[in-house]
């Protein structure tokens, strides 16, 4: 069984668990098809199983995990599907965040940009933190669009993303490969050259596409 971090403040359960058990999948350390046990997270945990029992039913409604009676509760597998949906959603919006931030990024704005690819650039090694780090670079971007729609959107499919990230991390290269395409894109943006953005972003997101589905079929 896997090691969760034990639960400390009786207001915060439910958000808690819901974060622990949210950030176990998306990391893979619980794989996809495989059951979740009340009993086996309330021990690891160290609490009691209904804010365990609340925050599985939250994973449910946002899609990680699904329920089947009389057999339990399972992490939802990654579909070719999911890929493609999440992708066309990134593409979209990401290609409006180019247009956005183009004509208003900053010197100091891409000092930052810079700084958290070099950051990502040192954690080639360890793919959470990799991904983690690239949650970073692309939300950020995403801030300096200045429409707090945007933001919305890219947060929300981001979780996905990282999920999705691991998996494709998987594949040999993918990690050298996510920091060239991460370097195109800040280049780009200090030429402030719109179409070289999107062609950056987009041909990074396709590659990703490439990668985790590949990765669904190893």
């Amino acid at each position: 069984m896997m090691a969760f971090s034990k639960i400390e403040q009786p207001q915060l359960f439910k958000q808690q668990v819901y974060e622990e058990i949210k950030n176990a999948i998306i990391n893979h350390q619980i794989l996809p098809g495989e059951p979740l046990y009340e009993r086996n997270l309330s021990e690891s945990l160290g609490i009691s199983r209904t804010p365990i029992r609340e925050a599985i039913q939250q994973l449910e409604l946002e899609g990680w995990v699904k329920s089947i009676p009389r057999k339990g509760t399972f992490v939802n597998n990654i579909s070719e599907k999911d890929v493609e949906e999440v992708l066309q959603l990134r593409r979209a919006i990401e290609g409006l965040v180019m247009e956005l931030l183009i004509p208003t990024i900053t010197d100091e704005q891409l000092e930052k940009v810079e700084q958290i690819y070099f950051s990502q650039s040192a954690q080639r090694e360890d793919n959470k933190r990799f991904i983690a780090i690239d949650k970073d670079f692309h939300n950020y971007l995403a801030e300096l669009s200045g429409n707090s729609r945007v933001v919305q959107l890219m947060q929300t499919i981001s979780d996905q993303m990282r999920w999705f990230g691991i998996r494709a991390l998987n594949q040999l290269g993918r990690a050298e490969q996510t920091l060239r395409e991460h370097e195109m894109i800040l280049t780009a943006l200090k030429k402030r050259d719109l179409a070289a953005a999107k062609e950056a972003i987009f041909t990074h997101i396709e590659h990703t596409r490439i990668a985790v589905r590949k990765s669904l079929q190893t």
